[in-house]
């Protein structure tokens, strides 16, 4: 198009057979030209470098299984075709490449449990990969409705809403969409697969100025349940010696500090809101934890501890939220 601005008469034909020549003697020879077929029959022609990264070797094998053996059961079934063209790729260095023969490329000698993951179906990845198009191209949604509530929304919230989705949150074998209900300018966090109905627009919001906003939500937060005010407390707990061991291995909060005490228990402190998560994963470790501090989440344990036995009195049981905000 530009050269036919200036005048120059250029037939289709002839252009490909330039960038033919271009591709076959004018590059160096860790270069090579490549065709990439893009929307409209559109043709994009990208010159690549070869430095050498695509030989592979056994670390490298090792790292693509782990990979997909700690991927959740949800994507690799519902994303399969895409997964099996990253393989084949994977698969065709390898077959050119000077390696051992690794055992473990057949996936037989490795197991995920996929434990407290969901099996998403073909309407769930239509749906996520509406919430990722609405996500990176910083679009507004309506939330029309949602069936069931995993993260204690505000029970202010009414349907439909106007939602600025700024970030996909993966915790706990499950996708969330963060971001900020418009009318309120209150951060939510909402889970895809209890998103029943949503409609996306064209219309832009301000990302990058309510990015902060949301960021320093999600750090006030332990996990992605939503806080029952804004406080942030100063929580204090006291872990049984083996156990405290354990729970310092792994990562639970960015906030998290560790103290040995002399008798050999761990006190762990972190700085964080108090929500139906904090309360259900203390649970998680039974006769193991105590509470130190603050009095308020001591408060709301043993209220916890009363729901308990008188859930194990009911009939019929009845399902009871922990104080979700206003």
């Amino acid at each position: 198009m530009e050269l036919k601005a200036l005048g120059a008469v250029v037939s289709n034909r002839q252009l490909y057979r330039d960038l033919d020549d271009v591709g076959n003697f004018f590059l160096r020879d860790e270069e090579r030209l490549e065709l990439k077929n893009q929307e409209f029959n559109k043709k994009l022609y990208v010159i690549n470098r070869n430095n050498g990264a695509g030989a592979i070797n056994n670390y490298d094998i090792d790292s693509y299984l782990i990979n997909k053996l700690v991927m959740p059961a949800g994507i690799a079934k519902g994303r399969k075709s895409s997964h099996d063209k990253f393989r084949n790729i994977f698969a065709n260095h390898l077959n050119s490449s000077k390696v051992e023969n690794n055992a473990n490329w057949d996936g037989l000698s490795m197991l995920n449990t996929h434990f407290n993951e969901i099996i998403f179906d073909e309407q769930f990845h239509h749906k996520l990969n509406q919430v990722l198009w609405s996500v990176s191209n910083h679009r507004i949604m309506e939330i029309l409705s949602c069936t069931g509530d995993s993260v204690s929304m505000y029970r202010s919230l009414t349907f439909p809403f106007i939602f600025h989705p700024l970030k996909i949150v993966y915790h706990r074998g499950s996708f969330f969409v963060a971001g900020i209900v418009e009318s309120s300018k209150r951060c939510l966090l909402l889970d895809l697969y209890q998103i029943s109905e949503i409609k996306l627009t064209n219309q832009s919001f301000p990302f990058k100025k309510e990015l902060s906003i949301i960021d320093k939500n999600l750090k006030a937060r332990f996990g992605v349940s939503q806080n029952i005010n804004d406080e942030v407390y100063d929580v204090v707990l006291e872990f049984a010696s083996l156990t405290g061991e354990f729970v310092k291995a792994h990562t639970w909060h960015h906030s998290a500090k560790y103290q040995t005490l002399a008798n050999g228990n761990l006190r762990m402190h972190i700085e964080c809101g108090i929500n139906r998560e904090l309360i259900g994963w203390i649970f998680m470790w039974m006769g193991h934890v105590k509470i130190i501090q603050p009095e308020i989440l001591k408060e709301y344990h043993r209220e916890q501890l009363d729901s308990i036995l008188k859930a194990s009195l009911a009939d019929p049981l009845t399902y009871n939220d922990f104080r979700r905000p206003h």
